[in-house]
Order: C-alpha cells, then sequence, then structure tokens
C-alpha cells in the first residue's frame, strides 16, 4: 500500500526527495557536481557565507562549543543568546525579545502564545506548513 501511494506521488510530480548540496549556501550551489542558481534559499542577505559572520561562528564554538546540548529551557540561555535578545530589544525599542533558531519553531511557539486555548485563526490552506501547524 505504501509502495503504491509512493508510485502516486511520483506520477504526479509530488514525490519529494533529499538533495545533496555540496558546497555552501548561496546564489548558486553545487548540485550532482554541477553548478546551479539556488532559488529556494532563505540566505537572502548573504549572511550564511559572508566572512565576518563565520569568522564570528568560529570564535564562538571556542568558548560555547558547537551546540548547547539541550534546549535552553533545559541547560540554560548561552550568554550570546541573552546578548543577542538584548540588543535586539534595544533596537527595537521593546521590553524584550526572544529569538528562536528556526522560523519553524517561532510559528509553533508565537501562534499558540498569541491566540490562546479557545482563539479563532482563519488561515490560507496554501499557508506555510510551519504556519498551518503553528494554528493547529
Amino acid at each position: 500500500m505504501f509502495k503504491e501511494h509512493l508510485q502516486k506521488l511520483q506520477d504526479q510530480h509530488l514525490l519529494r526527495q533529499l538533495r545533496t548540496i555540496a558546497s555552501a549556501t548561496g546564489p548558486t550551489v553545487t548540485l550532482d557536481g554541477q553548478t546551479v542558481i539556488l532559488l529556494s534559499s532563505n540566505n537572502y542577505l548573504g549572511l550564511a557565507t559572508h566572512p565576518a559572520v563565520i569568522e564570528a561562528a568560529v570564535e564562538a564554538t571556542r568558548p560555547y562549543g558547537a551546540g548547547s546540548g539541550a534546549s535552553r529551557l533545559v541547560c540554560g540561555s548561552l550568554t550570546p543568546h541573552e546578548e543577542l535578545e538584548t540588543a535586539l530589544a534595544r533596537f527595537k525599542g521593546t521590553e524584550a525579545a526572544l529569538t528562536f533558531a528556526a522560523g519553524y519553531l517561532a510559528n509553533i511557539s508565537a501562534i499558540p502564545a498569541l491566540i490562546g486555548k479557545d482563539g479563532l485563526i482563519l488561515a490560507d490552506r496554501l499557508c506555510h506548513a510551519s504556519l498551518i501547524d503553528g494554528c493547529r
């Protein structure tokens, strides 16, 4: 039954598969040995490959390591998290700021916090999947 479902998706050109990029994410990437234009990246400003950002990330791994070990609620926030959120709040003129590691995490966290249990959300079915998950 599962194989038939996969075949149906493939026949409809809806079967999604992971593709391996063999380069940094930028306007162009190396995919299947060829340089191609990447139109689906969220790296709009090119910060993922900016030399200053890369160097800052490398330097941050020296005192803090390559990962937090668990969520901030479990292990605590790292100093850079607090510094970033303080700077963002100051920049925006707000009491506080909270950052998330990904848009998906922001949507599944912020939407339920803002709407409440009995709230009404009207969302188009073509919204990004993370918005639908946040609404659910």
